[in-house]
C-alpha cells in the first residue's frame, strides 16, 4: 500500500516507528540487566589487594543493594528516551532523503504527540522519584538502636575514629595500614564532623556517602553482610592532599572485632562480658570484670 496517510507517512513508515520503538525500549531493558551483571561477585569479599572505590563495587549492604536495583531500574525507564528517538532520527535519514522525496513535506506540528511527548516524561519522573526517594529516606534515617555508634571526625588528610562505647579509637592515614575495625551483620551508625573543612564520607560498596561538616553533625549508617577489606575516599574537595584522603574499613566476624577492641587497649562494656566470654574465652574477659570482693570493700 502506497498511500500516505499524512504528511508522506505510509501505514508501514508508522509499523516501522512502532517496533523501533519497541526495539528501542528492549535495548533500554537489556542495558539495564548489563548493568547489573557488570557488578563482580567477587569483590562481595574483597582483600587488601582487592579493594576498590569503583562505582561497581559489589554491593555488600542492605542500602548498596537497594542502590543497585534503583539504578538498573532508573536506566530500564530512561534509556528509551535515549535509544528510541535516536533509532526514530536514523530511519527517518534513511528513509526521507531528497533522492527519493523530490517533494518535501512541510510539518508544522502534531498537537498529541506534543501532548504525549509532554505527559510520559513527567510520569517517568515520577515513577524514578518513589524508589529513589524512599531509599534517601533509609540513608538518612539510621535504626533507632544500632549495635554499634562510631563518632567520625575528618581532618586534613586524614580520618578519626572513636567508639564510645568501648572507649578505643584510631587514626586512618590513608595508607591502608591501619584500618577501622567493623563488626559483620551488625548496625553500624556512624557520626561525623570535621575539625577544619568541608569533607565527605563515602565507601561505594555500602552504598553510602554522607557529608562531615564543621559544627554539626551528619550521620549514615552501615549493616555489611559480609566481611572483607572495603576501600572509599572522601568525595568533597577539600584540599590540596584531598586525592589523598583514603577511607579503609574492614569487616569482621564478631569475635575478631572484639579483639580489635582489646588490642587496641578498648573496653569491654559490663553487659557484653559474657557474649565476649563465649567468643574468646575468660583470658580475655578477666580485665573487664569486676571483683566482688573489691566492691564490698569499698
Amino acid at each position: 500500500m502506497s498511500a500516505s496517510t499524512h504528511n508522506g507517512f505510509t501505514k508501514k513508515d508508522i509499523r516501522n516507528l512502532v517496533l523501533i520503538w519497541i526495539l528501542g525500549t528492549g535495548f533500554a531493558v537489556l542495558t539495564a540487566f548489563a548493568s547489573l551483571a557488570l557488578y563482580n561477585p567477587e569483590l562481595l569479599n574483597p582483600t587488601r589487594d582487592m579493594a576498590t572505590t569503583h562505582w561497581l563495587s559489589a554491593p555488600v549492604t542492605p542500602i548498596a543493594e537497594a542502590v543497585r536495583v534503583n539504578w538498573a531500574f532508573t536506566i530500564a525507564i530512561i534509556f528509551p528516551f535515549l535509544f528510541c528517538p535516536i533509532m526514530t532520527l536514523v530511519y527517518c535519514m534513511v528513509k526521507f532523503t531528497e533522492k527519493k522525496n523530490k517533494q518535501p513535506s512541510h510539518i508544522h506540528e502534531n498537537v498529541p504527540l506534543e501532548i504525549f511527548w509532554t505527559i510520559i516524561p513527567a510520569v517517568v519522573l515520577v515513577v524514578m522519584a518513589v524508589p529513589s526517594y524512599a531509599i534517601l529516606k533509609q540513608l538518612e534515617n539510621p535504626p533507632a538502636k544500632p549495635d554499634v555508634v562510631v563518632e567520625v571526625v575528618g581532618a586534613q588528610y586524614y580520618w578519626q575514629y572513636y567508639f564510645p562505647k568501648y572507649d578505643v579509637g584510631m587514626t586512618d592515614d590513608g595508607t591502608g595500614d591501619s584500618p577501622v575495625y567493623f563488626p559483620k551483620n551488625k548496625i553500624v551508625q556512624l557520626n561525623g564532623t570535621s575539625n577544619q573543612v568541608n569533607h565527605a564520607w563515602w565507601v561505594p560498596a555500602f552504598g553510602i556517602k554522607f557529608d562531615v561538616i564543621p559544627g554539626r553533625i551528619n550521620s549514615g549508617w552501615v549493616k555489611s553482610r559480609h566481611t572483607g577489606y572495603f576501600k572509599g575516599q572522601c568525595a568533597e574537595l577539600c584540599g590540596a592532599l584531598h586525592a589523598f584522603m583514603w577511607i579503609h574499613v574492614k569487616v569482621v566476624e564478631e569475635a575478631e572485632f572484639y579483639q580489635w577492641v582489646i588490642d587496641n587497649e578498648g573496653t569491654i562494656p559490663f553487659d557484653e562480658i559474657e557474649k565476649v566470654r563465649a567468643l574468646l574465652g575468660d583470658e580475655a574477659v578477666a580485665p573487664f570484670e569486676i571483683d566482688e570482693t573489691e566492691e564490698v570493700e569499698a
